[in-house]
């Protein structure tokens, strides 16, 4: 057990040395400080449990240091026991008014002193363990992704995250908390009594499937997981719930033990701070997560990222059978993104017949917004792995797999525009996956598209100019190779616009300066594709699968 902490501030050394050791035999880990500026130094520097500040000492301006250590942040807080030589009225009020915890005179007995300092360092050690406590919830609450809510069991929210706020369609957090559950938020009120009667007569719930409504009244699917929680003498004190990513569990586990370390925090939360810092609570009170259903089918596991034109999330399949697989959803931000979406839905399944592209599981509709169900992939990205060290073998393999669905996709007049490490997917099994066709483009009857897209550090001259062609994407090969193999970017600046002159105007350093060992073939064929004038590179990736091949008859 790691030893309390105590600070003494006293300008008289015989005394601060005696409390020293009676402090320090009795287990406690003692600083001291002669002088003011030293002790409010050392009060901010080791944030002791107790601070001991002789205020009647000679030498010491005792009251100007508490109002100092009050005054501060960091030290606001401390528990200060202020020392007396001899019993002054006077300076007792004005040092518990100024904030002071206690007071004691030199002259007490040793086991009295004991007391006082381990009463004060006891609180402080609790009060401690409550803020950590309290910040942790706040954390979740606020950071969890889906609507997180405390309810009380006559159907008053107690607190919600934003997220739920939103999810409702409510104006802010004080307009949702003024509703009545049962009345406002289920879409058929006895769906309420049904669930209480289910989760308390088997403790638990398991992927229930509930219908609620926004404020303006329109249906929301969601899902919820959750479990009783009961006290010492196993009386039902509320429900805690949450959603759990099953396809890493085994069929056999029950919904009781698929909880972890959130579970053990989440219940004691439950049973011991809700009353503190919300006593309406009363008696019984509820931790839940509502994960709403796309298409009443797909539930949103984990939001995976967030862009301009929509969001990302993996979700699960709940009406599949025994394990239920995770798949992606991409969710426009907006209904006038959808076309954007179907065609990135279109240009997906004319590829997935090669085992490198993303398949399309579903295209559904929620809200009005068109959302696209892909296949979840699992692996690092090429981005994450060059953050390591990649073997020969492994650089040939990925590179070739890459080159190859960016080749089947130019062979069906379909330019990328966003080839870049970080949407490169290498599963376990070492299939790469090249993802995210939301910019790419059907060339149809021409060959240029007329828009400026794409990552910058990986966008060709002529697409920084707004005439992105398949060539493009034989310059965006180019660099990701040039990584791959010298670990730098041939081109790259802080500031944008710098950036993009720098892909206009300097041609890359050869990558063999940065890595001897580079076959000299290997670095022809990286500069090729780096060619400024689009005329010069390899006309597709074809046709640099077939270089590369035949430069490199056992490349990958």
């Amino acid at each position: 057990m790691t030893k309390r902490r105590v600070l003494i501030i006293d300008s008289q050394e015989q005394d601060l040395q005696n409390l020293k050791q009676i402090l320090e035999d009795a287990g406690y880990r003692v600083a001291v400080a002669l002088n003011g500026e030293e002790g409010l130094r050392l009060a901010q520097d080791l944030f002791p449990e107790v601070v001991l500040l002789a205020i009647q000492s000679p030498y010491l301006n005792g009251l100007q240091i508490l109002q100092s250590l009050k005054r501060r942040g960091t030290t606001r807080n401390l528990p200060v026991l202020i020392l007396l030589e001899k019993f002054d009225e006077q300076y007792v009020a004005q040092g518990l008014q100024m904030g002071a915890a206690d007071y004691l005179l030199k002259t007490a007995s040793q086991d009295f002193l004991l007391r006082r300092v381990g009463v004060l360092a006891r609180l402080r050690q609790q009060e401690r363990e409550e803020r950590e406590v309290i910040s942790r919830y706040k954390e979740f609450f606020e950071g969890e992704q889906q609507g997180l809510f405390l309810s009380s069991r006559e159907g008053r929210f107690l607190d919600v995250n934003q997220n739920l706020v939103k999810l409702l369609g409510y104006k802010d957090k004080d307009e949702l908390l003024e509703i009545d559950i049962k009345n406002d938020l289920y879409f058929d009120p006895q769906d309420r009594q049904r669930f209480q009667e289910i989760i308390e007569s088997q403790g638990y719930v398991d992927n229930f499937r509930l219908n609620f409504k926004r404020k303006d009244g329109t249906k929301i699917t969601m899902l919820l997981n959750g479990q009783v929680v009961r006290d010492e003498s196993g009386a039902i004190i509320g429900y805690e719930g949450y959603n759990i990513d099953i396809t890493e569990q085994s069929e056999a586990e029950k919904p009781l033990e698929r909880h972890g370390k959130e579970q053990r925090f989440l219940g004691r939360f439950l049973r011991q701070l809700v009353p503190r810092l919300l006593p309406s609570a009363g008696d019984f009170f509820s931790l839940m997560k509502m994960t709403e259903l796309i298409a009443e089918r797909y539930e949103k596991v984990e939001r995976l990222g967030l862009g301009s034109f929509g969001e990302v999330w993996k979700v699960r399949d709940i009406e599949r059978e025994g394990r239920a697989p995770c798949y992606v959803a991409k969710i426009p931000t907006s209904k006038k993104f959808n076309d954007r979406f179907r065609k990135e839905a279109s240009i997906c399944r004319k590829l997935e017949n090669h085992p490198n592209a993303i398949k399309v599981i579903d295209v559904v509709e929620e809200g009005g917004r068109v959302v696209l169900i892909q296949e979840f992939v699992e692996g690092p990205s090429l981005r994450e792995l060059l953050e390591g060290s990649l073997e020969e073998k492994e650089k040939e393999t990925i590179l070739l797999q890459l080159v190859d669905i960016v080749a089947h996709a130019h062979k069906n007049r379909i330019v990328h525009r966003d080839i870049k490490p970080q949407n490169v997917i290498v599963r376990r099994d070492g299939i790469v996956k090249l993802l995210d066709y939301g910019v790419a483009k059907e060339l149809k009857d021409k060959d240029v598209s007329s828009t400026m897209v794409g990552s910058r550090p990986f966008m060709a001259p002529e697409q920084i100019m707004g005439e992105s062609q398949i060539a493009s994407d034989v310059w965006a090969l180019g660099v990701v190779m040039y990584a791959v193999y010298t670990n730098y970017l041939p081109f790259y600046h802080d500031n944008e616009k710098i950036l993009m002159d720098l892909i206009l105007t300097l041609e890359p350093k050869p990558p063999r300066k940065i890595e001897p060992d580079i076959p000299v073939e290997l670095e022809e064929i990286i500069l090729k594709c780096l060619k400024k004038d689009p005329k010069e590179r390899f006309a597709d990736a074809s046709i640099l699968k077939g270089v590369i091949l035949k430069t490199f008859p056992q490349f990958g």
